[in-house]
């Protein structure tokens, strides 16, 4: 008998096809459907069948068919039990099955802002669609596509909780305007747990702004690079947000603002270093911008590390007279500053006065946003505590001569490191081993030599406990096959002291013992073999006697109790 439904069918053209020959399609935004709701319209196609077709397009090459649009009435009809659905069949391109299918569900209540922004990624990405004709198509205004557009910058963890309901749309709406590291710092530390004492969920999304502003951006008016780019940047906070206190702003891309900051900086050191010459830079242990230390090594710079220095002067701020009420206290504040200034100027001039005299070294401090000059106090003679002469200070020529002995260290130091680099990654299997090769080898084994051996290999200071580089070298350069043996077996001994147990090295041990010690050997072996043999002798004893208690048993247990007497009982 045919239901109601598929009467309704035959008079529209419409086509029941088994749901064995049907499937999903890829372009439905929806991902998610409630398993409650699917249930009750399962039970609603069992009583009455399934009151609206599918639409469906053909398969290439199969007789199969794609649904476009229907899929939550396919999944309940599974679920139903049924064997055949009515389907109406179009014939439509991937690009029209795809709009169709797209543009049909976004109309429904429960398709979420995830799925929803997906979506219209998805349209424009086809080059079909801007966000002006998306707004057109859906009724909706260019900003709230806008929006939903950020929602495909979510994080796949904050994605969930917002698909779930566990983060409104308002405070995805503030974290989706950051990017991925923040994003993923604010929800390991405020979302991924519920109810903690730091959690952010349920807070207004107001408030979840002001956080991630206040603990996640760094405030730009702290740095003194040129800030004109900052001004329309998409990570300024002052362009992310739709409220903000105006000013610098904050930054919210970290990796910008430290290259930013770091060639700022390296630009004034080089500056300074040009303009002049006989100011040094340094550095202090624990507040500078490591980076811009690191390039200035590499291009040739002495950076110093200080431990002690005193800072220049700090100007005062000029006062402003829109600043004040009063005109009397806007010119005593004038005053003030006027002789503050002077007072800085004067200590200026005396700082630069004792430069010039050789007293103080000047030098320009790395810091982590700024760069600010600080002096030394030069050591003198009469500042010597141990009675004898200090070293005099150098010269600003002086000073430029040592920067450049170092500099070309650091090339030799470089050429060194990078020669490794290509030696180790380098084929040099083949080829007979040359005496050069020889005379390194032995070079690195003498670092093993026995100190009752340096006479014998030339080594005449009296109470030398080891050797240096150019000892090395002169024993290298005057090698004897005596002289090679002794390093040769010092050698071999060095490394026999990782021997344990049954390892390799304990075997090689006792072999190379064998070869040149056997007496001795033979002692060592005798003694603790003859410790072990009382050992063995023991535990054989001592198996001995559990063996025969062992067989005692089995015996007693093969052999059955006898039978107690009449009288036994009864006595």
């Amino acid at each position: 008998m045919r239901t109601k439904a598929n009467q309704s069918a035959a008079g529209r053209n419409i086509t029941m096809v088994a749901l064995a020959n049907i499937q999903p399609s890829g372009f439905n935004p929806r991902k998610r459907f409630d398993e409650a709701s699917l249930y009750e319209l399962a039970e609603s196609i069992k009583q009455q069948g399934v009151l609206q077709p599918v639409t469906v397009r053909p398969v290439t090459d199969t007789d199969r068919y794609e649904i476009v649009f229907g899929e939550r009435r396919y999944r309940a009809s599974v679920i139903a039990g049924m064997e055949e659905m009515p389907v109406i069949i179009a014939e439509l391109s991937d690009e029209t099955a795809e709009e169709m299918a797209i543009t049909e569900n976004l109309q429904r209540k429960d398709v979420t802002a995830v799925e929803e922004a997906a979506a219209y990624q998805k349209l424009i990405e086809s080059g079909r669609h801007t966000v002006q004709t998306l707004a057109v198509l859906f009724g909706k205004n260019e900003n709230y596509i806008r929006t939903r557009l950020k929602f495909t910058a979510l994080i796949p963890e904050i994605a969930a909780l917002l698909e779930a309901d566990e983060l409104t749309i308002s405070v995805a709406a503030e974290i989706c305007r950051y990017g991925e590291d923040i994003q993923r710092e604010v929800y390991e530390k405020h979302l991924q747990d519920e109810g903690t004492y730091n959690s952010w969920r349920g807070l207004k999304a107001a408030d979840v702004a002001r956080r991630i502003e206040q603990n996640f951006t760094t405030d730009l008016q702290f740095y003194h690079f040129d800030k004109t780019e900052c001004a329309t940047c998409a990570h300024n906070t002052n362009n992310l947000l739709l409220f903000c206190d105006g000013g610098c702003g904050h930054c919210a891309n970290r990796t910008c603002l430290a290259e930013m900051n770091a060639s700022f900086l390296m630009e004034r050191a080089v500056q300074i270093m040009r303009n002049q010459p006989t100011v040094s830079l340094c550095r202090d242990r624990y507040s500078t911008n490591e980076t811009v230390v690191e390039r200035l090594a590499a291009s040739g710079y002495e950076v110093e590390t200080l431990e002690r220095y005193t800072a220049f002067p700090n100007f005062p701020k000029e006062p402003k007279a829109e600043n004040f009420n009063d005109p009397e206290r806007y010119g005593e504040a004038r005053r003030r500053y006027e002789q503050q200034w002077a007072d800085c100027t004067e200590q200026e001039e005396e700082i630069s006065r004792r430069s010039e005299t050789g007293e103080i070294t000047v030098y320009a401090k790395i810091g982590q946003k700024e760069i600010d000059f600080c002096y030394v106090e030069n050591v003198t003679e009469a500042q010597g505590t141990d009675g004898t002469a200090a070293a005099a200070p150098l010269s600003p020529v002086q000073k430029l001569e040592k920067q450049d002995e170092r500099n070309k260290e650091i090339a030799l130091e470089r050429t060194v490191e990078d020669t490794k680099k290509q030696i180790l990654a380098a084929d040099i299997t083949g080829g007979k081993f040359s005496a050069d090769e020889e005379k390194i080898l032995y070079f690195f084994m003498l670092s093993h030599l026995r100190e009752e051996h340096f006479t014998t290999v030339g080594i005449t200071e009296e109470g030398k406990r080891y050797l240096t580089d150019e000892d090395k070298m002169n024993i290298v350069a005057n090698l004897t096959v005596k002289i090679k043996t002794i390093i040769r077996r010092d050698y071999l001994i060095a490394n026999f002291r990782s021997a344990y147990g049954n390892n390799t090295e304990a075997s090689l041990l006792l072999d190379f013992a064998r070869k040149h010690m056997p007496e001795a050997l033979t002692t060592i072996e005798n003694e603790y073999n003859g410790v072990y043999e009382k050992r063995h002798q023991r535990i054989e004893e001592k198996k001995a006697v559990l063996l025969v208690q062992e067989k005692a048993r089995e015996r007693k247990v093969a052999q059955p109790e006898a039978q107690p007497q009449p009288e036994e009982i009864a006595a």
